[in-house]
């Protein structure tokens, strides 16, 4: 196993964007799986209830990930671009300044994260028998935020310097310990949520940690001098130039992705289970998108340091070719396969109905979704931050009016559709922006 730092500015292009986001949909895939595993576990052993109240925290949830992830964004950002120019004075002091803004940024969201949760899941018209359950799993998620940002932070390092793969092997680990401690503080030592919220902050903290050790060890410019280690303010401005708009775009999906959930829990306990699981299988799918797009994104970043706008072009295609090979793939098995997913989750005759319905529409507009993810990826690190803001501006607009306009029309189906019209919309935004070819011209400035 080593830590090498790998330079995409050079060689063929396919042959390294599956190289490096192979690792990366690994590692999102033993992510999810643990998500799975709370929410089978959490099924099997404590029931429906349960169920349907950390189906409600995982959405909110969601807006503490994308807080993280925009600003880890901004990190990775910046970082590959100055690898990219060869400017290696500028990726360490980069590096040193991103420890800041990542340590500034955990404990902001964390003392919001718990002051807020009762108001959020308020905002989610959360049932009164589900607010125990929902608020005791939510609290314990942002108490431990640190250590998903600690991982994210040091992830988003290492794959902007082109490696992939140790954040993937100590991922794989903690997700295997986070299997064992959810069976233990759920199933052995009666917890309830509140030990499958556990197992999940302690996995994501060990996970962070493992990786920081290693990568320190491997990479020596990483390792930091009492005497270097100081911010830099201007870095520390250019990662929030990118990471807070960023992180915005994403705060604000996933604001609308929360009133698609208030909408949601209007209805019965078993349509809430049933779009509960739905979720999970969604973000499986968008692992996909999001692996390839990591991977595009470094690529991007790397070559727009260097100038080489030729090859970001040929990144892209090589992006669609990706999608359409794995989503020919992953979506024909969601649609046949419905009806055995939702009952390893739920036995509820009512639930594997209303799942299976989302999941055939889900299954046909998957493509569009990954499509949307490859465009996020090639404005972002090109710094054409404000259309990528539009574009998640594009995502809430659709999302909330089709939320409650399609719910009025068509009833509980209408809400199968929100997401998949969302995504065709925020990607027809992208698509017109790239082929404009103006993202080149906010690449130079």
């Amino acid at each position: 196993m080593r830590a090498k730092a790998v330079n995409m500015t050079e060689g063929r292009i396919l042959p390294q964007m599956v190289r490096f986001g192979f690792p990366v949909l690994l590692g999102m895939l033993f992510q999810r799986i643990y998500n799975f595993v709370d929410v089978y576990i959490v099924g099997k052993y404590l029931g429906d209830q349960a169920l349907a109240a950390v189906s409600i925290a995982g959405t909110a949830m969601y807006l503490l990930a994308s807080v993280m992830m925009g600003l880890t964004t901004g990190i990775s950002v910046v970082i590959s671009r100055y690898y990219g120019a060869k400017e290696m004075k500028n990726v360490e002091e980069a590096y040193v300044t991103s420890i800041y803004v990542a340590a500034v940024s955990t404990l902001l969201i964390t003392v919001l994260g718990v002051i807020g949760t009762a108001p959020l899941l308020r905002l989610l018209q959360t049932s009164e028998e589900l607010m125990p359950d929902a608020s005791e799993y939510l609290l314990w998620i942002f108490a431990g935020c640190g250590g998903t940002m600690l991982y994210n932070w040091i992830s988003s390092v290492l794959r902007s310097l082109g490696n992939s793969v140790v954040p993937l092997i100590f991922l794989v680990i903690s997700s295997i310990l986070n299997v064992i401690l959810d069976i233990a503080f759920v199933v052995w030592i009666p917890m309830g949520v509140k030990g499958a919220a556990l197992a999940t902050v302690a996995a994501q903290v060990l996970s962070g940690i493992l990786c920081v050790v290693y990568a320190l060890k491997i990479l020596p410019f990483l390792r930091v001098k009492k005497g270097q280690f100081w911010c830099r303010r201007d870095l520390a401005k250019e990662i929030l130039i990118y990471g807070i708009p960023t992180g915005l775009q994403m705060s604000i999906i996933s604001i609308s992705d929360m009133t698609l959930q208030a909408v949601i829990n209007t209805y019965e306990t078993a349509l809430i289970v049933a779009y509960g699981v739905c979720l999970k299988v969604e973000g499986l799918g968008f692992q996909i998108a999001e692996a390839i797009g990591t991977s595009l994104g470094t690529f991007v970043g790397q070559n727009v340091g260097a100038k080489r706008y030729d090859r970001v072009r040929k990144g892209v295609r090589c992006a669609y070719l990706i999608n359409g090979i794995c989503y020919g793939i992953f979506c024909p098995c969601i649609y046949l396969f419905a009806a055995p997913i939702m009952r390893s989750f739920t036995k509820n005759t009512a639930s594997i109905g209303y799942g299976m319905e989302y999941l055939h529409i889900m299954a046909v507009f998957f493509l569009a979704g990954g499509i949307l993810v490859v465009y996020h990826n090639i404005l972002r690190p090109a710094g054409d931050i404000k259309v990528t803001i539009l574009m998640g501006v594009s995502e809430v607009v659709t999302r909330i009016s089709f939320a409650f306009l399609f719910s009025a029309w068509f009833g509980y189906r209408g809400l199968w559709w929100v997401s998949p019209v969302t995504w065709v919309c925020a990607a027809a935004v992208g698509a017109v922006r790239y082929y404009s070819g103006k993202w080149e011209e906010k690449s130079a400035d």
